[in-house]
């Protein structure tokens, strides 16, 4: 009983000691239990949080390696080396694989193109084994012969391991096929040493590192065809270019060719007076020789002898001067046409020239030309390409602003303009052209009159020499019915680095 009363009984006091520390006890425990169990929530969290860091890292790596890819597609389009070793490199590293490798098909069968962490007995093996048959049953060949994906966990089990295999101790493999528009071109894959499958991540990345590889193909081939394409394309420009300068040269020589017709039966027209007049003088110096031999000569027979004489002598003189005139003009434009020197010229007698040439080969056409220039416009240009680009104008006027052969009129004026400049005139009163016809008129051969032989290169000669041999611009105003006027500007100096004709 003591005991009892002792431990509980009696005192109040120890009752109260007895009670404070067993506070005191409990009161740790609690704290260390709310301890130990915050502790184990918060390492769940800290194990989430490390693993989102370790995606996030792996997931930059992925991201940093297929920008790799991209950038040395971008930068050697038609080089596929460097894309494919880079491929496998990256691959091999972020899939943790033994072995990387890139192949291609070519036809029925399919190379070894790139490849990483091949030993020489591997490398051996390889070669003796490529190229394969697509027909095969090296898993290879399957996944570009079936375009699927091929995911071995381990080919010791499934089968389809080779020569490769037994060199390089390889278990699992991942093969993704390379596709272009669902066509298989090739196939990349990846092995490991441990019998398992490869986390979805690398699948995917391999997928991407696939697709690129497809895109660097693709590009070199692109590149290839454009280059191939443009090889062709300047080989026909060429072409076109030699045959339009042929038929140039031919619309040149045909220009002249008129020019000289025109010139010789101009010519004509004077020589055949002279040799009239001689004629008739030889017929009175004879009649006159007969009535000295009689010696009947009278002072009137005299005196009419030397007035027929003079007369005679100054018709002669006359013809044959005019004939000398056009000989010279034709003689200078025909120099100017072929030799294009760059001289100094007066532009008005260079048009008279010109157009003094074409009046007679068009007084058949019922055409007249008029020319009016302002004097001593002193030009340090080209005669010849001025010449040609007048003769075009009225040649080009001539058959098409009078297509019913009625009868009309060219007017020609040239002036100064502004400081250095001159500006020509060219105008006639035909029927026009449509806004169609105009918007084409200076493209090489574009012609309406095809049918009847022309080119289509006059008024584009025209164009050319104008803005580039002489160093100037053209302008074109016209409407159906209400004639057609072109306003040509050129320095008084041409460009001494004139473009050749």
């Amino acid at each position: 009983m003591t005991p009892r009363s002792a431990a509980g009984g009696g005192s109040k006091k120890p009752q109260s000691r007895t009670a404070k520390p067993r506070k005191r006890i409990i009161a740790p425990k609690v704290a260390r239990a709310s301890r130990s169990a915050k502790t184990d929530a918060e390492n769940p969290a800290q194990t989430e949080v490390e693993r989102l860091a370790l995606e996030l890292q792996q997931a930059r790596e992925r991201q940093a390696a297929t920008s790799e890819v991209l950038s040395l597609i971008a930068d050697a389009p038609t080089d596929l080396a460097p894309v494919f070793d880079r491929i496998v490199r990256n691959a091999a590293r972020l899939c943790q694989s033994v072995l990387s490798a890139v192949y291609r098909r070519d036809g029925d069968h399919v190379h070894l193109v790139a490849h990483d962490q091949f030993s020489p007995a591997s490398v051996a093996a390889v070669r003796k084994a490529y190229p394969a048959p697509l027909t095969s049953k090296n898993l290879i060949s399957v996944a570009i012969r079936e375009r699927r994906v091929v995911h071995e966990p381990d080919v010791l089990v499934s089968g389809g391991y080779s020569e490769l295999q037994k060199t390089s101790g390889y278990r699992s493999i991942l093969i993704v096929p390379m596709l272009r528009d669902e066509v298989a071109i090739g196939a990349i894959a990846v092995m490991r040493l441990e019998p398992q499958l490869f986390p979805k991540a690398q699948v995917e990345l391999l997928k991407t590192f696939a697709g690129q590889a497809v895109i660097a193909i693709e590009n070199t081939r692109l590149f290839t065809e454009v280059q191939e394409r443009t090889r062709q394309l300047s080989q026909s420009l060429d072409d076109l270019r030699a045959a339009q300068g042929s038929l140039v040269q031919t619309e040149k020589l045909a220009a002249l060719g008129r020019l000289v017709a025109g010139v010789a039966h101009e010519i004509n027209t004077p020589v055949g007076t002279s040799l009239t007049v001689a004629s008739a003088l030889i017929n009175k110096t004879k009649r006159f020789e007969a009535d000295v031999a009689k010696g009947d000569v009278r002072r009137s027979t005299l005196s009419e002898f030397i007035a027929a004489s003079r007369e005679a002598a100054s018709q002669i003189m006359f013809n044959l001067g005019n004939a000398v005139e056009l000989i010279q003009s034709f003689k200078q434009v025909a120099a100017d046409r072929n030799v294009s020197d760059r001289r100094r010229f007066d532009l008005g007698e260079v048009t008279e020239q010109v157009v003094g040439g074409l009046r007679f080969g068009l007084r058949g056409q019922n055409l007249t030309v008029a020319v009016e220039c302002e004097p001593d416009l002193v030009m340090n240009s080209y005669p010849g390409p001025y010449g040609q680009v007048l003769t075009n104008l009225v040649l080009n006027s001539a058959a098409h602003a009078f297509p019913d052969g009625g009868g009309g009129s060219v007017h020609i004026a040239a002036q100064a303009s502004g400081k250095g400049n001159v500006e020509v005139l060219f105008s006639d009163d035909g029927c026009g052209m449509s806004p169609e016809v105009k918007r084409q008129v200076f493209d090489p051969f574009f012609t309406t009159r095809r049918d009847q032989g022309n080119t289509g290169l006059g008024l584009h000669i025209v164009h050319n020499i104008v803005t580039n041999r002489l160093g100037g611009r053209i302008h074109l105003e016209t409407k159906p019915g209400m004639g057609t006027k072109i306003q040509i500007i050129m320095p008084r100096e041409a460009p001494r680095e004139a473009a050749a004709e």
